[in-house]
């Protein structure tokens, strides 16, 4: 069994301070330099008031990058945050980038900024100091940087070419059993099946003892082509018949109808193109008003995933 990948290093950078082997201050100057002593106490044990409770994958090096500014009022909450965890997860290393004295890493429109194994980034804090929202965005950087990811898709892709099967019509589900898997291949050495119990031998810990044992449940499995004949899709629902996929496609565009009806209308009522056109010709911020209200209406009626 694979143990917690160590943390990965921040790009070396001239004017980087060490806090300690994980997080870097790019430079230790005016918000940073009078955030350290919050930033040690959390790293030393202090309360996680913001990532208290998170499940963020543990199985591989996270990076977090961040860029504050010394005027920035949502900054040091931030930091707070990152400090956390840093001090919480030990594969997750963070460089802190004050944009007042350096150039930041990627392009910011605002701070505070984050970037996540140089995938996936975001702008802003919560005001209510609520980070539970992050998680998913970790489990993206994780999918996205995995450097397994490209071979494990291009493998489902022949299983499923060449058994006439595709893979599950909903792109959000179908992410989500790609993460199960990758995580399954970073703590077993396989991407086994994230819905069938390992067979586990008395005391068995080596890997190769392990796919001994459950070398049919390694994904594609044995199992899938079958069950997505039977059933419309393999068990865990990653892979499904071609007849079973256009069935749930068309399915769900019966039941979201008047969600796609009401896209179709404000689709109808604006463009972009000209909404660029009134930026010249005035009243810009009326329309786009406008088209804003029409689509909090559309994202009312659409689904969770």
């Amino acid at each position: 069994m694979r143990g917690v990948a160590d943390a990965a290093s921040p790009p070396p950078h001239p004017l980087a301070e060490p806090v300690n082997g994980r997080l870097y201050l790019v430079p230790g100057r005016g918000l940073l330099e009078r955030m350290k002593p919050v930033i040690l106490e959390k790293l030393n044990g202090g309360e996680r008031a913001y990532a208290k409770g998170l499940d963020i994958p543990r199985h591989r090096p996270i990076l977090v990058e961040l860029v504050v500014e010394d005027d920035c009022g949502a900054c040091p909450l931030a930091v707070e945050f990152v400090s956390e965890l840093v001090a919480g997860f030990e594969n997750v290393s963070a460089a802190i980038y004050n944009a007042t004295y350096v150039e930041p890493p990627f392009e910011v429109d605002a701070t505070p900024a984050f970037r996540v194994n140089g995938k996936v980034s975001w702008t802003g804090v919560p005001l209510t100091g609520d980070f539970s929202f992050v998680e998913e965005l970790f489990k993206e950087a994780y999918v996205r940087a995995h450097p397994e990811l490209p071979r494990l898709l291009e493998r489902l892709r022949a299983f499923a070419e060449a058994n006439g099967l595709v893979r599950h019509p909903n792109t959000s589900q179908f992410k989500s059993i790609v993460y199960k898997l990758l995580v399954n291949l970073d703590r077993y050495g396989r991407p086994y099946c994230p819905c069938r119990p390992l067979t586990r031998g008395a005391g068995t810990t080596a890997p190769e003892e392990l796919h001994e044992l459950n070398k049919d449940k390694e994904c594609p499995c044995v199992h899938a082509a079958r069950e997505a004949r039977e059933r419309g899709h393999c068990l865990c629902g990653l892979l499904w018949s071609k007849e079973a996929a256009e069935r749930y496609v068309r399915e769900r565009a019966e039941k979201y109808a008047h969600a796609i009806k009401a896209i179709e209308e404000v689709e109808r009522a604006f463009s972009l193109s000209e909404l660029k056109a009134r930026v010249v010709t005035g009243e810009s911020r009326r329309y786009l008003e406008a088209m804003m209200r029409g689509l909090e209406k559309v994202y009312a009626l659409l689904p969770e995933d």
